[in-house]
């Protein structure tokens, strides 16, 4: 039975993705993977949870009729912010998996001529237009109340009305650890 996971390794660091992500170029019979946004934000979240164990990750992705965008929010188990030093590595890391930037001034996307390959030399195709990177828990997750309560001064009380269901049993009892 075939796999149904290949795994790729960038900068000596092994990553998964699906099987189907293997492509061939119709133009010059070469390999290359596909990094659709899903593709791009799994391998986001595979890096941090390989480089950076202690911290929280949480990714997402859109495809929508202009592209697709990644978003990646990380912090740590208390839904404090991680430290600056690694939170650029993994926007670094994020930003690598952006196939280009907006440009205001001009009021165009302007795509990246870097090419990515993994370290056997397969090359890594159409990213996502935007890859976002928070330093934040998401909203409405453990993490983010704990945060809220624990680090900026608010209180369960106060903040149960935007809770969703069985929320503050949850929250209490990560306070209480």
């Amino acid at each position: 039975m075939k796999s149904k996971k290949i795994r790729i390794q960038l900068s000596g660091v092994t990553f998964e993705l699906p099987s189907n992500s293997l492509m061939v170029d119709k133009w010059d019979n070469t390999q290359f993977i596909y990094m659709n946004a899903k593709n791009s934000a799994s391998l986001i979240k595979q890096y941090v949870k390989k480089n950076f164990p202690g911290v929280r990750v949480w990714s997402s992705s859109d495809v929508y009729s202009g592209g697709s965008s990644v978003r990646v929010n990380v912090c740590n188990s208390d839904g404090s912010p991680i430290s600056l030093p690694i939170f650029s590595q993994i926007h670094s890391f994020g930003k690598l998996l952006q196939a280009g930037k907006y440009d205001g001034m001009t009021d165009c996307y302007e795509y990246s001529d870097v090419e990515v390959r993994t370290d056997n030399g397969t090359q890594l195709k159409y990213f996502p237009s935007y890859v976002f990177v928070e330093n934040k828990a998401p909203w409405n997750t453990v993490e983010y109340w704990v945060n809220e309560i624990k680090n900026e001064g608010r209180t369960l009380e106060k903040e149960l009305t935007y809770m969703k269901k069985g929320m503050a049993e949850k929250v209490i009892q990560a306070l209480s650890l």
